[in-house]
């Protein structure tokens, strides 16, 4: 599914490059794969992300902001997806919206 950049920072593309390329040196900051490599467990190639720490997209302070592979990053976000599985990407919104009358 195509990420929605409308909903991060206007400036997230600069932001994402600082963390990749300048703070974590190309590198995963939680195993140290190597952009554009063979990851060192799954042979497949890296291609660097950041993810959001806390979740939330609007919270771009550097310490919850990470460079992380596909692997670490979808390990970190697993609990978010199976709820996403469960109830419904728009779950929380919904349950919300329940009460604005």
């Amino acid at each position: 599914m195509p990420i929605d950049y409308s909903e991060y920072h206007p400036k997230w593309s600069l932001i994402s490059r600082l963390i990749r390329f300048h703070r974590a040196k190309n590198k995963c900051e939680w195993c140290g794969a190597e952009n554009y490599q063979p990851h060192p467990d799954t042979g497949s190639k890296v291609i660097l992300t950041v993810a959001h720490l806390d979740q939330n997209r609007d919270n771009n302070a550097f310490s919850n902001l990470a460079a992380l592979c596909q692997r670490c990053h979808l390990n970190h976000d697993r609990p978010h997806h199976i709820n996403n599985r469960r109830f419904g990407r728009n779950w929380k919104r919904d349950q919300l919206n329940l009460f604005k009358k």
